[in-house]
């Protein structure tokens, strides 16, 4: 249900693993939140702001506010038990980060660079800007035919891309800033698109097309691949490794405390074969 999924969409085999995991959030839950979590409620206090960012985010899931309600009166819940819930949840994720030590060294994140430099490089960019037809929209011939007209009169000076963009262009997000796209990277494009936009001379606007419809694209500034230093990279390596030292310390913590309470915990297998729906 929150992922937006019926039963009957979800195959046998796969409903088994899915209880398994729902029981095992349980189990996590009840040696997490209630053995630990609200003995030590005032040392990891979550505040309405952060409630309202994981109620916004859960939202999103849903097609509209409404489908989101109807999933909630289904599951017996009401909006401020799902604040509850989310409540909890982010109040047991502090606490278990408080369990591990994510402090990142000098020596991890250096080690890390030189193992990863090829990787952390910049690879070739180009700043592009762009008149977009949408497929949807228009036949192939009429596309084609408007913004032929359009490259016409950029090439004799008579309009200048900005004011081609905000007339004609059907991308929202750059049309208002004149058909500008900013700098992009090759692997973050669809293919057919980037390997026409990188193909492109500089300052020379062309017509392309892709799945998706028109381009009238100008590149206006290229760079090629550039190495980033240590110093420079320093905070985003110190990031990633913080997240992998959270998961890594979290799953052992949560293996730690189900062998002190093995004793607490039996799973009856056969119960967790779901029924074919109806």
């Amino acid at each position: 249900w929150k992922d937006g999924r019926k039963l009957e969409d979800v195959p046998q085999v796969e409903r088994k693993v899915l209880r398994m995991a729902a029981l095992n959030d349980l189990i996590d839950l009840r040696l997490f939140g209630r053995m630990k979590v609200w003995s030590n409620q005032g040392d990891y206090p979550v505040a309405e702001a952060e409630i309202d960012a994981a109620v916004e985010r859960f939202r999103r899931k849903f097609d509209t506010l409404e489908e989101m309600r109807e999933g909630l009166r289904e599951q017996g819940w009401s909006e401020e038990e799902l604040r509850m819930r989310l409540a909890a949840k982010l109040q047991q994720d502090k606490y278990l980060a408080a369990m591990v030590d994510l402090v990142v060294s000098e020596e991890e994140a250096r080690a890390f660079y030189e193992g990863h430099k090829e990787e952390l490089a910049l690879p070739e960019r180009v700043r592009v800007r762009q008149v977009f037809l949408a497929g949807l929209r228009h036949e192939g011939s009429e596309a084609e035919q408007v913004l032929g007209e359009a490259l016409g009169r950029l090439e004799k000076k008579e309009v200048e891309f900005e004011a081609l963009a905000r007339e004609l262009s059907e991308d929202g997000g750059s049309k208002e800033e004149g058909g500008m796209l900013g700098w992009m990277q090759a692997g973050r494009l669809p293919g057919d698109f980037a390997a026409a936009v990188f193909a492109l001379e500089v300052g020379r606007p062309q017509v392309i097309r892709t799945k998706l419809g028109w381009h009238l694209v100008e590149v206006l500034e290229r760079k090629g691949r550039e190495e980033r230093s240590f110093e420079e990279l320093r905070p985003e390596i110190e990031v990633a490794l913080e997240a992998i030292k959270r998961e890594e310390g979290v799953q052992g913590y949560r293996n730690q405390l189900r062998a002190l309470e093995r004793e607490k915990i039996e799973v009856f297998e056969e119960m967790l074969r779901v029924a074919k729906p109806g």
